[in-house]
């Protein structure tokens, strides 16, 4: 049932892709529920010959809409903001006026407005088209895939080797610093003796790895993974705003969207079977999979 999940769940870039396409009915509801007026080439409106340049107006706006389109978009931006630094100059110049337009548009702002409502259903998409168009940068034709396993995960399946059912072919098998701090605690003050067993256990097979290589550029086990220990804790400043650097999943979930960030074309799944952490990685477009699918894919 788990065979190839990794496949099969949307990659980064898909997800943000799909956040836009979420955000186009809004839009659409927000200029049917709005009504603009315009003067024309020869200064006219409503047959009264106005002096100036052609300016439209809305004569009606839909504030309630303006809210849900508002709080969309900022969602999407946020991701859209922590792959864009990654981009040259004139890119990020050009994506960040995109931007202003859009953030105009949604709130319709007095020389925002389109000629006819049709007509500003069709701007909101020739604009947005500049951000798929900065999701094509980051494309590849061989994404990596990568298995990220938290704490509890560990403790129930620290061989690498377990994790092949969620993929096929050669994958990458990484271990976090929160984690593994995680389980040098449990081995030493977990009040389960067991479970500071298990800690144990998995600390040592870690640790076993050193003998075989540079873990922290990666090892090769069984021909077709690598494991590969991450040294540094994650940068939550450049990370998402609701993240708290005090709360151990928070610097999981900053730790895998950062790699995520840094290859965005790329495959990247968190096992666990925490319900909060899940909840957190989808919040972060994150993909995950359920420790309970790897326990079925092994029974």
């Amino acid at each position: 049932m788990a065979y190839n999940m990794i496949s099969n769940k949307p990659t980064f870039l898909e997800r943000l892709s799909q956040q836009l396409d979420e955000l186009l009915p809004v839009i659409d509801m927000l200029m049917d529920n709005s009504s603009v007026y315009y003067h024309d080439s020869n200064g006219r409106h409503g047959g009264v010959i106005s002096i100036g340049a052609p300016v439209n107006h809305y004569s009606k706006k839909d504030e309630r809409t303006q809210i849900i389109a508002r709080e969309k978009y900022l969602r999407f931006l946020t991701h859209v903001e922590l792959i864009l630094k990654r981009a040259d100059p004139l890119t990020i110049k050009k994506t960040k006026e995109v931007e202003k337009r859009l953030t105009s548009f949604i709130s319709q702002e007095p020389r925002s407005a389109p000629r006819t409502t049709e007509g500003g259903k069709l701007f909101f998409r020739k604009q947005a088209e500049a951000y798929r168009t900065l999701f094509g940068l980051f494309k590849k034709d061989e994404p990596e895939q990568i298995i990220v396993a938290e704490t509890n995960a560990l403790l129930q399946y620290p061989d690498p080797i377990t994790y092949r059912s969620f993929v096929n072919g050669p994958f990458t098998f990484l271990l976090l610093p929160t984690v593994l701090s995680e389980l040098d605690k449990l081995k030493i003050h977990h009040r389960t003796e067991g479970v500071r067993d298990k800690a144990k256990a998995a600390i040592r097979r870690f640790k076993g790895y050193r003998t075989q290589g540079d873990v922290l550029a990666g090892v090769t086990i069984d021909r077709t993974i690598t494991v590969r220990m991450v040294a540094t804790e994650p940068a939550l400043h450049n990370a998402l705003p609701w993240l708290d650097r005090a709360n151990n999943d928070d610097r999981i979930i900053a730790s895998v969207l950062g790699l995520q960030v840094q290859h965005p074309a790329d495959r990247i799944l968190l096992v666990t079977g925490d319900i909060n952490l899940q909840n957190k990685a989808q919040a972060a477009l994150l993909s995950f999979a359920d420790t309970d699918d790897l326990e079925d894919s092994n029974a």
